[in-house]
């Protein structure tokens, strides 16, 4: 029975269940309920608002990711489907139903004695009859606790993060407040870097510090843009606008809030709609526009993409995929 059970739960780490529905579906539900719910975000274009030129050098500064530094936004969202560039994330089964314990989970040998004895204490909290079976409703109300939990705890952790960014206690964090620290903890000196960017001057990064640079500054504009439309004195001196506690938590968790998802949608959308008609094939989806036949395609990435198409994305198998 207990070798039954270990198998159950590791087939369902990638097996998607719940009702029918995606989780990403569950999750969007779940968001409509939450109160922090707002941006509408422009489509922007790369700027240096600032005045500041991040130029580029050879110097590697090393090879540190964004999640290991803390204020960064992810490169893919947690516990739903899809990432911030439509590629769908590898991780989300595990994330949807392992929640923070994933990370105990990320060398994948579920024949170790901590795994084992983890996953058998997990399979004992859903199974609440106790009958040594898991049924659909008690799979889907685990998944619906599992989300509200990675909800609740990505709220705190920006809510914590945004508090230490916040240097002058104002309520809000200026994007040169966020560079500094953000700089800082690249082995950046704090200091020295406020100083350049109050007057002007250009800071030396590597290539890929400033594509990081870039891509935050990008979700920086994201986050704020309902700022920008619709009050613009209450931007920075700098010509960027000040974030509000709610607003970094799109920041860093667009998955938390509805509109935001929704923009990150429409934003996939956008780019992958060759055609301009609100709909995906799954030639858009594989080859943007390129005229091939990706039925007959040898690239292995095109092969999979066409899989994620047909199995993941085109819920209701018709060959078009709406928002």
């Amino acid at each position: 029975m207990l070798r039954k059970i270990l198998l159950f739960l590791v087939t369902l780490l990638f097996v998607e269940t719940c009702n029918g529905k995606s989780i990403l579906m569950m999750v969007k539900e779940n968001a409509q309920d939450n109160k922090a719910l707002k941006d509408i975000p422009l489509d922007a274009e790369k700027q240096n608002e600032n005045g500041v030129v991040i130029d580029q050098i050879d110097e590697d500064i090393g090879n540190l990711e964004l999640s290991d530094l803390g204020i960064a936004p992810p490169k893919h969202l947690d516990a739903v489907k899809f990432g911030r560039d439509g590629n769908i994330n590898s991780k989300y089964h595990k994330e949807v139903f392992l929640g923070e314990e994933v990370k105990k989970f990320e060398n994948g040998d579920y024949e170790l004695k901590e795994q084992k004895s983890q996953l058998i204490k997990i399979f004992k909290m859903i199974d609440e009859n106790g009958d040594g079976e898991l049924d659909e409703n008690e799979l889907s109300k685990w998944v619906l606790h599992k989300t509200k939990e990675h909800f609740e705890e990505a709220k705190l952790a920006s809510e914590h993060k945004f508090n230490e960014l916040d240097n002058d206690k104002d309520g809000s964090v200026s994007w040169n407040e966020y560079l500094v620290e953000f700089l800082g903890r690249r082995n950046f000196n704090r200091q020295e870097v406020a100083q350049k960017l109050h007057d002007k001057v250009k800071i030396e990064v590597d290539k890929k510090l400033r594509e990081e640079i870039d891509d935050a500054h990008d979700k920086w504009l994201q986050a704020t843009s309902l700022k920008l439309m619709q009050n613009k004195e209450n931007a920075s001196r700098d010509g960027d606008p000040d974030m509000s506690v709610a607003e970094f938590r799109d920041f860093q968790h667009p998955e938390t809030g509805r509109e935001m998802l929704e923009y990150l949608v429409q934003e996939f959308l956008h780019d992958m709609d060759t055609d301009g008609d609100e709909v995906l094939t799954v030639q858009e989806y594989i080859s943007v526009g390129s005229d091939v036949d990706v039925d007959t395609q040898d690239d292995d990435w095109a092969k999979e993409r066409r899989t994620e198409f047909r199995n993941v994305i085109d819920q209701n198998s018709d060959g078009k995929v709406t928002k």
